[in-house]
């Protein structure tokens, strides 16, 4: 999955004064050059001003464009999925997760915490300032034990957030083929916490990774 990032109303506001005083400007170019091949020099003048406040009109909307598209590269972040923890006794609980489809999945857990892994691939920091975002697919969820011998030792449970979709990892990298040269890195990430109590989470899928977050219950 490919993700556009949504631009606000007012940077669309700057994308347009950036279009149209770039046009007016390459208008007075144009009337510039013109009339001073003509020798016009009193005329080329005015043309010469009018080019020079409208070439900075459209460097200064490009820069406000350009240096927010780079702060909202650095700061992306995109809500994969929402989840609710439910203890159940001790080293056990349930993980009622939302998908951002829509779809609901409960998982019967046993360990400490819970961690989510995800397949990401990540793009260079050029083409997220186009509008390329991380691209990611959620791969497992399982039980953690916070306590190493717990994990040598104890039940462990791990169930895959694929879905029906059985398409391996160098499929999915196969759909991107087109954008390899856009890749910057691919890899495996994961993210847990404790789920000793009763909790809601975020997962928020970021530039660099997953991420989850503790929210409030929504009513």
């Amino acid at each position: 999955m490919v993700t556009i990032s949504a631009v606000s109303p007012y940077l669309d506001y700057f994308l347009i004064i950036a279009i149209v005083s770039g046009f007016i400007a390459s208008y007075f170019l144009l009337s510039f050059v013109a009339r001073l091949r003509r020798l016009r020099l009193i005329a080329a003048m005015g043309k010469l001003l009018s080019l020079i406040l409208f070439s900075a009109v459209t460097g200064f909307t490009s820069l406000i464009l350009i240096s927010t598209r780079g702060y909202q590269a650095l700061t992306f972040e995109q809500s994969a999925a929402l989840i609710h923890i439910i203890p159940q006794s001790p080293q056990m609980f349930v993980a009622e997760i939302t998908l951002s489809d829509g779809r609901i999945e409960r998982y019967l857990l046993k360990g400490d915490e819970i961690m989510i892994e995800a397949n990401i691939l990540k793009w260079k920091s050029w083409a997220n300032m186009l509008g390329l975002n991380t691209a990611f697919r959620l791969d497992r969820v399982r039980g953690r034990y916070s306590n190493l011998e717990d994990e040598r030792s104890r039940p462990l449970s791990v169930y895959s957030m694929r879905g029906s979709v059985k398409v391996d990892l160098a499929d999915w990298r196969g759909d991107y083929k087109k954008f390899a040269f856009l890749l910057d890195v691919e890899h495996g990430s994961a993210s847990y916490v404790s789920a000793k109590q009763e909790k809601h989470l975020q997962l928020m899928v970021t530039s660099s990774g997953l991420l989850l977050r503790e929210i409030m219950p929504q009513d």
